[in-house]
């Protein structure tokens, strides 16, 4: 199988190592990528569409990216293919995700992310493929127990007068 990965900054570089591992060949876009693996094709957004079997969207939600799989996206997919958002859900036109579903283009959907959260269109809910979680994927008693630590490590980090590694705003001194 081929996936498709778009948006190939750091999570879509794991999510590619992954798919690699289960055997796919990996096309990835992202207009800003550099220093791409040998074994990960770039391509075009049009190419990613026509010869991916799974596309994967890591995507930021930008004015650009705003609906980036629309009706005429998901028409140049590959009939069967699926599709899933694990980035932001204005990047997935919902209403042109059902008609795909419906139309067969899409075999399936899994999405973390709608763009009218916390509505689902019962459409949705009601297709056998479509799987809707909760954006959550860190949560698990691993992930937990590394949050506050790492937490915890700033926290030393800054009373010991360094500064802090994963500053979100401007620290003074």
């Amino acid at each position: 199988m081929t996936c498709g990965i778009v948006g190939f900054g750091r999570i879509g570089r794991a999510t590619a190592a992954k798919m690699q591992a289960l055997g796919c060949r990996v096309v990835a876009h992202d207009p800003y990528a550099s220093n791409v693996p040998a074994d990960v094709e770039l391509a075009e957004f049009d190419t990613l569409l026509a010869r991916s079997d799974i596309i994967i969207i890591h995507a930021p939600l930008s004015p650009a990216t705003r609906h980036l799989i629309n009706k005429d996206a998901i028409s140049r997919m590959r009939r069967g293919s699926l599709l899933i958002n694990v980035s932001r859900g204005g990047v997935v036109d919902t209403a042109a995700v059902i008609e795909g579903l419906d139309s067969g283009i899409l075999s399936g959907v899994g999405l973390d992310v709608l763009e009218d959260e916390p509505h689902v269109p019962p459409e949705l809910i009601a297709h056998p493929g479509a799987m809707i979680t909760p954006h959550v994927a860190f949560s698990s008693d691993a992930s937990l127990i590394e949050l506050r630590r790492r937490a915890a490590e700033e926290v030393v980090r800054v009373l010991s007068g360094e500064m802090p590694e994963q500053a979100r705003n401007s620290p003074r001194r």
